[in-house]
């Protein structure tokens, strides 16, 4: 996984939380910490979230895998095998 194909995927992530989440300094997240813990982020949102990332890189994210995905790190991570898979 190079850093050329990361960045387009950490970019999609941050400005789709900070849709979901407006008022967040997404430019400010450590990827090691939850989204939860830096952002207050609610199920509700992570849902928001998920369901939006699916939608701008057209991937299923299963329902078992959200704990993966709880970080930067962990969405990045995810999403880049997930549109791998795909492609």
């Amino acid at each position: 996984m190079s850093a050329t194909s990361q960045k387009p995927i950490r970019e999609t992530i941050l400005r789709v939380l900070g849709d979901v989440v407006p008022n967040a300094d997404t430019q400010a997240i450590n990827p090691d910490i939850t989204f939860h813990d830096q952002l207050e982020l609610d199920s509700i949102d992570f849902l928001r979230l998920m369901m939006s990332l699916e939608k701008e890189l057209n991937v299923t994210i299963f329902d078992f895998d959200y704990p993966k995905l709880s970080t930067l790190t962990g969405c990045e991570r995810y999403l880049s095998e997930r549109t791998a898979a795909v492609t």
